[in-house]
């Protein structure tokens, strides 16, 4: 890890343009010496009767000087190149030093001004350096903050801890071969009904796996690497499970005999006793968000909406009743800790750990697992059918990637600027007219604007669980063809 630095000074170079260009140079140099790092500017640094030459010589080679920052305006790229001025004489000085260090991390361009149409202004011998912008009013605080932190040796980006070799890396696959080949039929050419007879029976086969699953001689209290051997051993039937979600492309209409069987494995287990019963509920809880995942990873409208409309009824204490989709969820307490005390972490969720660490890829990678997982918390805010009065809780929202940009979710939320897409996820959310959606989509902005939305969060957690409306005003929905 890089080594902080206490007390950072930063010599400034720069092009002398109009007044207001010193003034706003000045007043950058200001807010840095008002964050604890001191600055050398020749505006209050370099006194009549001072050489030049040697104040700049000075500045740039003082070892004491933990950075430079060259302010980047089109006067000063035009000095450089063209050697002219004061900055063409620290460009003499400052060129050596970045040509003759393979690795140097003192001179740090920063781009302060754009030219008329927006080109960034870099002297050559800078052209290939990364930079900070300043240049962008909307983007200004963020990059002031991250120069900040680059200043006081902080990681702006932290490399993540090296983790384990992959478990699945050296796997092969459970699935008895004869199995494998017994789905192709599906793929031929046969009636709709017939089709869809043989796809419940083969569903059917792997349902009774799940139901009857049980260890022989489990004790009544077992160490966190057998509570996860234990948990493990479900994997076969996951994978059989998902490996039939992938033949539901050539089945019509697939997607209601998955959600009817996962409402029968359901009422079988929902009440199981002992740590059987617990690793079942979780493995349910794991299949349900991999079938979202596979439709929304399809654009399977239909088979999303369907799945996160329909009303299921599960047995409570002898009597069928009536639930929405958050009946597959389960907290496994004893899974969390588990796995949090095997790898000595103190994980948010050890359950969503092994989750993330185990995914079946043939199904979904690990950000379509995630954006399944949100997409769920939000349904549970939209869809009508949704009845609990607490929401979804997204137990893997910790590994969405919105920092970097490639977050699924976020991706989606954007995509609802577009009518076609709004039109969409008003049908996958039950509503048939954009409008009610709209309504609906305003009524949770407005709570969240009055702190009235209540957000789901882990305790100890920065970062909340993703709503479409943090991403998207009301106003914005479907303003784009």
């Amino acid at each position: 890890m890089k080594r902080t630095i206490e007390h950072p000074k930063v010599f400034i170079s720069y092009a002398w343009g109009s007044e207001d260009y010193r003034l706003k140079v000045r007043s950058f140099a200001t807010d840095l010496m008002e964050n604890g790092i001191d600055v050398l500017l020749d505006q209050w640094s370099l006194k009549e009767g001072n050489d030049t030459y040697a104040f700049m010589e000075q500045s740039v080679t003082d070892p004491t000087i933990t950075n430079v920052l060259i302010l980047l305006d089109p006067i000063y790229e035009k000095k450089a190149n063209g050697r002219h001025g004061g900055v063409g004489t620290e460009t003499q000085i400052i060129s050596p030093e970045i040509y003759n260090k393979v690795k140097q991390e003192k001179f740090l361009p920063v781009i302060f001004e754009r030219g008329e149409n927006g080109e960034i202004p870099k002297p050559q011998y800078l052209k290939t350096m990364l930079h900070f912008d300043l240049s962008q009013e909307e983007k200004y605080d963020s990059e002031y903050q991250r120069l900040v932190k680059r200043l006081y040796g902080i990681e702006i980006v932290e490399k993540p801890e090296l983790g384990k070799k992959p478990s699945w890396l050296e796997e092969k696959s459970m699935i008895p071969t004869k199995t494998r080949t017994g789905y192709e039929c599906l793929k031929q050419r046969k009636s709709d009904n017939i089709k869809k007879d043989e796809y419940r029976n083969f569903l059917s086969v792997v349902k009774e796996k799940i139901i009857n699953f049980s260890k022989d001689e489990l004790e009544t209290s077992v160490s966190a690497d057998g509570y996860i051997a234990l948990y493990a051993d479900t994997k076969l039937y996951r994978d059989d499970f998902l490996h039939l979600l992938k033949y539901s492309l050539y089945v019509p209409e697939a997607y209601k005999i998955i959600a009817s069987v996962m409402e029968e494995i359901c009422v079988e287990i929902k009440y199981k006793d002992g740590y059987e019963g617990e690793v079942m509920r979780t493995l349910l809880h794991e299949i349900f968000i991999y079938v979202v995942a596979f439709y929304l990873k399809n654009k399977n409208s239909d088979a999303v909406s369907y799945i996160l409309s329909k009303t299921y009824f599960v047995s409570n204490h002898g009597y069928n009743e009536d639930q929405s989709f958050d009946v597959f969820y389960n907290h496994n307490e004893n899974l969390d800790r588990a796995v949090s005390k095997k790898d000595g972490k103190n994980y948010y969720s050890g359950t969503a750990n092994y989750w993330i660490n185990n995914i079946n890829v043939e199904v979904c990678n690990k950000n379509e697992f995630v954006f399944a997982d949100i997409f769920c918390h939000n349904a549970s805010m939209f869809v009508e059918n949704y009845t609990k009065e607490w929401f979804w809780f997204p137990i893997t929202y910790i590994y969405d990637r919105a920092e970097y940009g490639n977050s699924l979710f976020r991706q989606f939320a954007i995509r609802l600027k577009s009518k076609e897409h709004l039109q969409e996820a008003t049908k996958i959310m039950g509503f048939t007219d954009t409008e009610v959606f709209k309504r609906k989509y305003i009524e949770i902005e407005r709570k969240m604007k009055e702190g009235n939305f209540r957000e789901y969060r882990y305790n100890s957690a920065f970062e909340t669980a993703p709503v479409m409306c943090q991403y998207v005003k009301s106003e914005e929905l479907g303003i784009r063809n």
